[in-house]
């Protein structure tokens, strides 16, 4: 039950930081954040580099909600953006899909009256979470071997061959599908 209560803590949390609109306010979502980080003893370099690497994401919102909504708007977004990427990263590191699983089985629950199985889309949650991962790993050793082979990675080249990362990213993810359907499977989850 502490997982689900974290999990809507965490929900409520994030959402509030979209509500506001003070800069003192989100001064003291900073100072939250951080003694979150510290209680939760998580590395602030590691905390730096996941954000830098979601920083272009970031500024390309941020500009354009400049451009349509002008610079404090704009820069309010960016900000709580950052302040709520921060603490999504500090939360997913303490989460495992597992703990997840249990979370969206448990506040499902209530589904049962539609006979919709709360216990069957926990696992596909628990897959799609276990599956990132996996994927982030599969696409390095595609651009590592295209590398290796002379493939140029710039973004244009990527683009105008898409197929050179998609064809062997798409097999393998194919061929782990299969493998988890056999395993669960085996493990009686499924029925045929």
């Amino acid at each position: 039950m502490l997982y689900v209560l974290q999990f809507v803590l965490f929900l409520i949390y994030t959402f509030l930081i979209f509500l506001i609109k003070e800069y003192a306010l989100l001064c003291m979502v900073f100072i939250i954040n951080i003694i979150v980080m510290i209680i939760s003893k998580e590395n602030i370099k590691n905390v730096i580099l996941a954000i830098l690497k979601i920083m272009p994401f970031i500024i390309f919102t941020t500009i354009i909600n400049i451009l349509f909504s002008g610079i404090s708007y704009g820069l309010l977004i960016g900000i709580r953006l950052i302040f709520v990427c921060h603490i999504t990263y500090i939360y997913a590191k303490k989460m495992t899909p597992q703990k997840l699983q249990y979370v969206v089985e448990t506040l499902l629950k209530p589904l049962k009256i539609f006979k919709i199985d709360s216990k069957e889309i926990g696992i596909i949650v628990c897959i799609g979470v276990a599956f990132i991962p996996i994927i982030n790993k599969q696409i390095s050793e595609i651009k590592y071997s295209l590398k290796s082979k002379g493939f140029d990675l710039r973004f244009k080249n990527i683009i105008k061959k898409p197929n050179y990362i998609l064809v062997p990213l798409l097999t393998s993810i194919v061929k782990r599908v299969g493998e988890i359907e056999q395993s669960l499977l085996s493990k009686g989850y499924m029925s045929e």
